[in-house]
């Protein structure tokens, strides 16, 4: 299989750093107290989510090697570790709230693995009151009465070890607070350096092979192949042994005035990482995860015969 192609489904069929003490739990929540309004992290449904924002620091990157991080957030980390990360920017909870559910159904072997492999969380303003469900619109986004980010985690691995292995991140300016588009661009490049490749929409690629060096510019079919790594729009993904470390970013002009942004996104995958883990290392996982639950069921009575 030379490489594989994964589709999260939408949110209406959905769900760094490591703390000490071994991998974060997921946070505890509750229903609102009467007269209760909407604070810090909630749940999408409108339960309120105890967040301990202390302690989720991220563990640095090798020295010298590539910036792989997104406001600080790496890949390969816990994911409950991740959405800790996302609800408590600067270390502080914010108003944010968090949707999440099974994940995209993968042609693999995962039968009775309920792994949590989808996570939206968006952060900004709340609403003055909580309003009822809208079962037919499953944003975070529309929860809030501003939007300052919203994060999209993709995370795989056994049930409880779920690991970071793509995200997504997009940041809207509100109207009369917008950059400059050449603003935006420049502070990308300062951070990633000068972009491999740049797309006919203007989107900006920094694309690295799987020994972490930057793809040569000569190689205009392997950049091309790498490019498709990860999709800055949606929650398309492509992960292959032959392209390492992907990170595309896109400056959204503003209505009316198109040399000022509307929102910059930017999106990030370790393609070779993944391929890897999902190839060479979930079989395996998965085989003594099962084990291991036949083993605690080895006492349980069966049938009389």
């Amino acid at each position: 299989m030379p490489h594989a192609t994964k589709f999260l489904v939408a949110a209406a069929t959905l769900s760094l750093a490591g703390c000490g003490g071994g991998d974060p739990k997921p946070s505890e929540t509750r229903d609102l107290a009467a007269g209760e309004g909407p604070s810090g992290a909630m749940t999408y449904y409108g339960k309120k989510i105890e967040v301990d924002c202390g302690g989720t620091m991220i563990p640095p990157r090798p020295e010298g090697s590539a910036v792989d991080d997104l406001r600080g957030l790496r890949l390969g980390i816990p994911l409950d570790t991740a959405v800790r990360f996302a609800q408590c920017p600067d270390g502080k909870e914010a108003d944010s709230i968090l949707l999440e559910g099974d994940g995209p159904q993968l042609s693999r072997d995962q039968a009775g693995l309920k792994i949590r492999s989808f996570v939206r969380v968006a952060t900004g303003q709340h609403k003055a009151r909580w309003s009822s469900t809208d079962v037919l619109n499953y944003d975070p986004r529309n929860r809030l009465e501003q939007v300052d980010a919203e994060w999209s985690l993709y995370a795989d691995g056994m049930p409880g070890q779920e690991k970071l292995y793509a995200l997504w991140l997009t940041q809207p300016f509100q109207k009369g607070g917008e950059p400059t588009i050449a603003s935006q661009q420049a502070a990308l490049e300062q951070k990633y350096g000068k972009p491999s490749l740049t797309g006919d929409r203007g989107e900006m690629f920094w694309l690295r092979g799987p020994d972490g060096k930057p793809l040569p510019e000569f190689d205009r079919e392997k950049l091309r192949e790498c490019s498709a790594g990860i999709s800055i729009y949606g929650t398309q993904m492509n992960w292959r042994p032959d392209c390492g470390l992907t990170i595309v970013a896109m400056v959204e002009p503003a209505y009316g005035n198109p040399q000022l942004a509307q929102a910059v996104r930017v999106a990030m995958i370790d393609a070779a990482a993944y391929y890897d883990y999902e190839v060479n290392r979930f079989p395996q996982e998965r085989d003594a995860y099962r084990a291991s639950q036949a083993a605690d069921a080895g006492a349980n009575q069966g049938g009389k015969f």
